[in-house]
């Protein structure tokens, strides 16, 4: 068999092109890696159909031939060929940093993104970090903040950069890494309209004006994350957090944070947070209305029929009203 094989491989170089059309099928076929040696000069055929096998053949079996298998590749003048190379670095479990660092400086972009993730995976990964996370492509500073051999400083440098998916990639890493975010870091990525657990999580530990920054801007599911988070972190209205929202007048994100809290001194920040004028009547209306699941509650009733005697929008009357005669029919 191994006759046979290497006299494929030969074919691959006969005068007559339906041999050598009829040898590559073989070896596809046969599919024994160390064929690829017969494809590395139909990289330069005149017949596009061969240059196209021959990178199908690297494409095959480069990897198990080793990383030098990608050296013809990598030097070819073809960007095709170096494409080749360069998108399958990642593939290797042997360092391919020699390869790796023949395709870096590449004018293909493909070549250079895919050689440098290579580099910043690699066990030498440290010694490349500052020089890509100082590169004017993006995409390899986000690689840069994030490779395993990045340290505290590569990753809170990219905290300051100037494109926000660096900047999350840097605040990925952190997280990653046990490695906490301070006040300043937080209100700078607030501003560039950055969100995420990791933020609220640092907000909420740090207690302080990024915590009051964020519940000023929250919406949607920040919102519903900033709010899940408080829940999880503070049980009382004498936690410090609650103090720092409560002085802050954030109180959106208060009223959403008692939902489902029962205590006499909750219920008092509660219908003092519904008397709040500042806070869309739509709201409101929605804390009024969850309050239902309370309807047997007498002392609650009682607040509430007070509250539909005073001057308030409509809707939260009627929201009152409905929490009355929801007991009285409980009553009855």
């Amino acid at each position: 068999m191994a006759g046979g094989i290497d006299g494929e491989i030969s074919k691959l170089r006969h005068r007559d092109v339906r041999e050598r059309r009829r040898a590559v099928r073989v070896l596809f076929d046969t599919d024994l890696p160390r064929a690829l040696k017969g494809f590395v000069p139909l990289l330069n055929d005149k017949d596009p159909w061969f240059r196209s096998k021959a990178l199908d053949a690297h494409r095959r079996w480069a990897v198990a031939m080793g990383p030098e298998a990608l050296e013809s590749l990598a030097k070819h003048r073809s960007i095709e060929a170096r494409r080749c190379a360069a998108n399958l670095l990642g593939d290797y479990q042997e360092d391919v940093s020699r390869i790796a660092l023949m395709l870096v400086e590449d004018e293909d972009l493909t070549c250079r993104r895919q050689s440098a993730a290579a580099l910043l995976a690699s066990e030498r990964a440290s010694e490349h970090v500052s020089k890509f996370l100082t590169d004017e492509d993006p995409y390899l500073r986000r690689l840069a903040v994030s490779s395993p051999g990045a340290s505290e400083s590569n990753r809170r440098e990219g905290l300051l950069d100037q494109n926000t998916t660096v900047c999350e990639a840097a605040v990925h890493a952190l997280t990653r890494n046990g490695e906490a975010l301070d006040e300043a870091s937080i209100l700078r990525l607030l501003t560039l309209n950055i969100e995420g657990t990791a933020l609220i999580d640092a907000a909420i530990e740090l207690d302080g004006p990024a915590l009051v920054e964020m519940a000023k801007h929250a919406k949607g599911p920040t919102l519903k994350h900033l709010v899940k988070a408080l829940r999880a972190a503070c049980n009382s209205i004498d936690d410090s957090q609650i103090k720092t929202l409560l002085k802050a007048e954030q109180y959106v994100v208060l009223g959403r944070w008692l939902q489902g809290k029962r205590s006499e001194e909750m219920d008092q920040l509660r219908w003092r947070l519904l008397r709040e004028s500042s806070v869309d009547s739509i709201e409101r209306s929605r804390w009024l209305e969850r309050l239902l699941g309370r309807c047997s509650e007498e002392k609650l009733v009682t607040e509430a029929r007070i509250f539909s005697t005073e001057d308030h929008p409509d809707l939260l009357l009627d929201a009152a009203h409905n929490l009355s005669t929801a007991f009285d029919k409980l009553a009855s």
